[in-house]
């Protein structure tokens, strides 16, 4: 008995002498927050994450339309000829929509006279002769990393509106709206 007793005695010294040389582990946090990013702009040409902000991509900001003589950039069903594109940056882990909308070309005067015409990104378009609220572009779900899009704009005017339009300079507007989702 008195051995077992030894023997446990010993059994706990060692226990204890090397539990005790061990040291508790050290620990420290890392963390770091990502700021969101929720950028939109009207390129002149597709766009991808290291263009997206270089100057040179940036669309002038207005679209002339000239139907006949010189400089002519409307064939004879409307189309307007010229490269724009709805480019989006974003990490919204959520996801986002881009909605749509479009004034119909208006001139200065009395009365004010009109021209329609449809503006379209990839197929979704928006008629300024039927359409009074805005139209979703497209959406993007939720996301796991940082996205971008950029997808064409097209116009094409009613040829017919165009032709028999009273002179006068038409300003119209298209306008999108970067809508986050949560």
């Amino acid at each position: 008995m008195r051995k077992t007793l030894i023997f446990t005695f010993l059994l706990i010294l060692i226990t204890t002498l090397l539990t005790a040389a061990d040291p508790s582990p050290a620990t420290f946090s890392v963390s770091t927050k990502i700021s969101a990013i929720n950028d939109m702009k009207i390129t002149n040409e597709p766009v991808d994450e290291e263009s997206f902000s270089d100057p040179n991509t940036t669309f002038s900001g207005s679209v002339s339309i000239v139907g006949s003589g010189s400089g002519q950039n409307m064939d004879g069903d409307g189309n307007v000829d010229f490269s724009a594109f709805v480019s989006t940056l974003s990490n919204n882990r959520a996801g986002y929509t881009i909605k749509m909308s479009a004034t119909p070309l208006t001139s200065e005067g009395t009365p004010p006279a009109t021209i329609n015409y449809i503006v379209t990104v990839e197929d979704v378009p928006f008629d300024t002769k039927e359409d009074t609220i805005a139209v979703d572009v497209f959406t993007v779900q939720s996301l796991g990393e940082l996205n971008v899009e950029s997808l064409p704009i097209s116009v094409r005017l009613y040829r017919d509106e165009f032709d028999s339009a009273v002179a006068g300079t038409y300003i119209g507007s298209v306008t999108f709206e970067y809508v986050a989702d949560n």
